[in-house]
């Protein structure tokens, strides 16, 4: 379809006037600097194993749903069965494992106050029993406004022609059905090879920042990608480019892609995470206090000396 000035008026004069905004905060002030969840478009998270790439997406789909009131579709075999996806979305949302026998777990009234929040905002395709084509997935989704694939190599991939021709005809699929819904779609990868580093001081052996094209299929998935991030948890005692050991439990939040035009930039940004309640949190920008998602809106800092339950919160995670 050909369509000329005449035709998109009304869009053409709202981005005169307005530009190309940026899209729904993520929660962190730090990475909201960098990107914003656009909906229409999609975006890409490439992260090693055990790196928390599932437990930052189900953090960004979260986020969505307490500030914006978003919905999401969750396809995700590897966080587990469909009540494992529920236990950990509960724990997200509460700050506290279900699980009785944790310290510190929720009373059974407060699970079941949980689950109507759950059940409300988030929808779990069940994969025990058979895998799902991204047609497939595309195909479930009702009202939801974001939809949630993790990881990649869970989906069923059916190449009936080069896989490089195949992943750009699902892409260019996958932005039509992302801008005709105005949704959001976030998919997890996992790197296909990776050189080994040797850090010159410990000499420890580590993988380095993934980058998109990495990735299986990677050069195709990066070109026709809309927002790409790349996740690395520094390991123990090595040091940032300044020389100084990265906090416990650092994630580097990378940005290789942000598209379209104005709703990020190229860039990283730290998170740390919190095993005991399952969330995310940043150091503010000046470098004063710490914030849980948009906690920085409300100035509610968790930087308190004299806190015993911060220095806890970050130590080295066994979840990952």
């Amino acid at each position: 379809m050909i369509k000329k000035h005449k035709d998109i008026l009304k869009e053409f004069d709202f981005l005169i006037e307005n530009g190309n905004p940026k899209g729904n905060s993520t929660g962190f002030e730090s990475l909201d600097e960098l990107y914003s969840i656009k909906y229409g478009s999609y975006t890409i998270i490439l992260a090693e194993p055990h790196s928390g790439k599932s437990e930052f997406g189900f953090e960004l789909c979260l986020n969505q749903a307490e500030k914006y009131g978003k919905r999401t579709l969750v396809y995700s075999p590897e966080t587990g069965s469909v009540a494992d996806i529920y236990a950990e979305l509960i724990h997200k949302f509460t700050g506290r494992p279900v699980m009785q026998k944790l310290p510190n777990a929720l009373s059974e009234k407060d699970i079941y106050s949980a689950i109507q929040y759950i059940d409300e905002m988030f929808s779990i395709i069940d994969s025990d029993d058979k895998g799902y084509s991204y047609y497939d997935i595309m195909k479930l989704r009702t009202n939801e406004d974001l939809i949630f694939v993790d990881p990649n190599n869970e989906v069923i991939h059916n190449y009936t022609d080069r896989q490089d021709t195949y992943i750009e005809n699902v892409t260019a699929d996958i932005r039509r059905f992302c801008k005709k819904n105005e949704i959001h779609v976030i998919i997890t990868m996992h790197p296909a090879k990776q050189e080994v580093s040797i850090d010159k001081d410990t000499g420890k052996r580590y993988f380095d920042m993934p980058k998109a094209r990495m990735a299986a299929g990677g050069q195709a998935w990066f070109r026709k990608a809309m927002g790409w991030i790349n996740m690395w948890r520094p390991p123990n005692g090595i040091a940032d480019v300044d020389g100084e050991p990265y906090g416990e439990n650092a994630v580097i939040i990378d940005i290789e892609k942000a598209k379209p035009k104005g709703i990020g930039k190229k860039g990283s940004c730290i998170l740390y995470w919190d095993w005991k309640r399952n969330r995310y949190f940043e150091e503010s920008l000046d470098g004063q206090n710490l914030f849980y998602a948009f906690d920085h809106e409300k100035g509610k800092s968790y930087f308190e000396p004299s806190n015993e339950d911060f220095p806890t919160a970050i130590k080295p995670s066994v979840l990952f």
